[in-house]
This record gives structure tokens, sequence and C-alpha cells, in this order.
């Protein structure tokens, strides 16, 4: 084997390893802005969810006080949650899976 193609083979060699060294360091930044996109999306969903219920459990109070009952004043509340969950799962695609979709080409593929 002469010197020139023992250099081509060590050159095909290290671009094979830059190659997989750029791979995984693409995959570590995609998943590290992944996962704290999620971490962070489940942090507003239950901090939300806390303020929700707040909400809700207030005018369950002020309503019950208003119309004498509070048992039917949270039936009252229960009933508008139940609209729009009904509501939200008449456009769940259009809210949450186009969504994410876009979200995963975005962290996979970059704002080319």
């Amino acid at each position: 084997m002469d010197a020139g193609q023992e250099t081509f083979e060590n050159d095909i060699r290290r671009y094979v390893e830059l190659k997989i060294d750029d791979l995984k360091l693409k995959t570590v930044d995609s998943l590290s802005v992944g996962v704290s996109r999620v971490l962070s999306l489940m942090a507003v969903l239950m901090l939300g969810a806390i303020v929700l219920a707040s909400f809700a459990f207030g005018t369950v109070l002020l309503l019950g006080d208003l119309i004498g009952s509070w048992a039917a004043a949270a039936f009252i509340i229960g009933g508008v949650f139940l609209i729009l969950l009904i509501v939200m799962l008449l456009v769940w695609k259009k809210l949450f899976v186009d969504i994410f979709v876009k979200l995963f080409i975005d962290i996979f593929y970059g704002k080319e």
C-alpha cells in the first residue's frame, strides 16, 4: 500500500468519525430543546390548572351566594367546563396535533 492510498483511507475514516460526531451533537441539541420545551409546557400547564381551579372555586362561591345554592353553582360551572371540553375535542387536531408537528419539525430540522 502506498502513502497516498493510506492517507486517503485515513481521511475517509476521519471524515466518517466527524460525521458521526456531528450527528451526535445535532441529536443532543434537538433532544435538549425538545425536553426543555416539554418541561416548560408542563410547568405552564400545571400553573394554569392551579389558576383555573382557583378561579373556578371562587366563581362557584360567588355564584352560590348569588343564587343561594353552592351545589347548583358547582353544576353550572361544571357545565361550562364540559362545554369547553367538548369544543376542545372538536378542534383537537387544529389545536394540538398541528402545533406539535410544527414544533417537532422545527426541533429536528431547524428553521431553514
